[in-house]
């Protein structure tokens, strides 16, 4: 769907994120659930802090498959980016250490007619499971 690049985008992006991915199953509250609605926020505050000037629009694509999810956001900003490190820090740096720890990753791909989409790709069973507290009877 496309989205002014405002603040309130960044908001209303988030919301339909958490919507459409509850009505695909995606549990709220899950590992999978909570990274992707991160990344999306991440990927919109990233287009309207930086290419809002040169694209006024942004696109938010959401997929998923039997086994894997992915959020996008594609601009019409010219410039491409670099992905942070390992390591690195900030928020994109954040997203994709995130997603390489859940066993997915994220790209960055040049559009034809100039600008960018960042993609966020996530396995709906992560590598990683989440962990929890254990209790040792008193």
């Amino acid at each position: 769907m496309s989205l002014a690049s405002t603040w309130l985008a960044a908001k209303v992006s988030r919301r339909i994120t958490v919507t459409v991915l509850t009505g695909w199953g995606v549990r709220p509250r899950t590992t999978v659930h909570d990274a992707a609605v991160l990344a999306v926020t991440e990927l919109v505050a990233n287009t309207v802090r930086h290419a809002a000037h040169r694209s006024p629009f942004f696109e938010l694509l959401l997929a998923v498959t039997d086994t894997d999810l992915e959020v996008a956001v594609q601009d019409s900003h010219p410039g491409l980016l670099d992905l942070p490190p390992e390591g690195a820090t900030g928020g994109l740096a954040a997203v994709a250490d995130l997603a390489r720890h859940l066993g997915g990753g994220v790209t960055v791909r040049p559009d034809p007619g100039g600008g960018k989409t960042v993609l966020v790709h996530l396995p709906l069973t992560p590598l990683t499971p989440p962990t929890t507290p254990t209790t040792t009877p008193g």
